[in-house]
């Protein structure tokens, strides 16, 4: 049995869960009454139950049956989180309860960080450690370049370009996000890299569009973040006459909370503060296309690593 971990920053599933999982995310200190109910407040607006805890799940049950098919093997998706149950050691050690013989991580984030992808491998290897089982594990790393991953984003990016009005369409610029990281450029090589190839590629896709890079979500000072910040590109970008901004986030490729505002109303609020047309492109979710991709990359990674052992052939991946 191949047991497939999808880590996930966390999963809230009712209202009554927000308190506890920012106190999490603080080490265990209180947010704050005002700072709670805000977010509290930001959930609410949404007028849905948290996107990131219900599609993860569908993701997770979308690859399970999809991987499971293309490698003609039993395969179990298990969701491990950061800051909510259940967590990624709880995850791995009901792998193990459910007698799997096999382990892969498969982040559904593209991007390489040390706080999110390198982290969660280090829980994995560390569970398994500590629980004294030794499995073999395989890393499925590197999808952001597999070229039908940078036509689904061009896809995306072509149909919001062309929700513009066609004034916008004349001069507009498009601006590849992701979430900020702490640190100097030195100190997220691997991460800096891959966001700035993906953004090429997925320009180059969609049709040679003018880009930059920007980033959102970052912390407050003193502390470095990566920059510069989204907010302030757009108002430079209006400053230079610009008539349209578009957002192509390439990081969070599921909808939450964080990502819905960062990326998409405070960077809406500022693009009309600073009369420009706003637009931003679709997330991937569960789409049908973006699972199968997604499947197919993962069950060629599992196949190599069976194949480098003599063990396995799939064919038709």
């Amino acid at each position: 049995m191949i047991g497939i971990l999808l880590p996930v920053y966390g999963l809230v599933r009712s209202v009554d869960e927000i308190e506890p999982f920012y106190t999490h995310i603080f080490h265990g200190q209180s947010l704050g009454e005002e700072r709670l109910q805000d977010a509290i407040w930001r959930y609410r607006q949404l007028g849905t139950c948290d996107p990131l805890a219900s599609v993860t799940l569908r993701q997770a049950e979308a690859l399970e049956r999809r991987i499971g098919a293309l490698l003609l093997d039993e395969v179990r998706v298990y969701v491990g989180c950061k800051h909510t149950p259940p967590f990624v050691p709880e995850a791995v050690e009901q792998m193990i309860r459910d007698g799997v013989r096999r382990v892969a991580t498969l982040p559904v984030t593209p991007l390489y960080t040390r706080s999110g992808t390198g982290a969660y491998r280090k829980q994995v290897r560390d569970a398994l450690q500590r629980i004294g089982v030794d499995l073999p594990v395989v890393d499925i790393e590197g999808w952001w370049a597999e070229p039908r991953f940078v036509d689904l984003l061009g896809r995306r990016l072509r149909s919001a370009v062309d929700w513009l009005s066609a004034e916008g369409r004349s001069d507009f610029v498009v601006l590849f996000t992701a979430h900020s990281q702490p640190g100097l450029p030195q100190a997220n090589e691997r991460f800096c890299t891959e966001f700035e190839a993906l953004a090429a590629s997925v320009a180059r896709t969609a049709g040679g569009y003018p880009w930059r890079l920007a980033y959102r979500s970052g912390g407050p000072a003193p502390q470095v973040w990566l920059g510069p910040d989204v907010r302030e590109v757009i108002e430079a970008e209006a400053a230079a006459g610009r008539k349209a901004v578009v957002v192509c986030e390439l990081m969070s490729l599921t909808e939450n909370v964080e990502v819905l505002y960062d990326a998409g109303i405070d960077c809406w609020e500022s693009a009309t503060k600073s009369g420009m047309e706003f637009v931003r492109t679709e997330f991937l979710n569960d789409a049908y296309e973006f699972m199968d991709m997604l499947s197919r990359y993962a069950a060629r990674r599992i196949r190599c690593k069976d194949d480098a052992y003599g063990t396995a052939s799939v064919l038709g991946i």
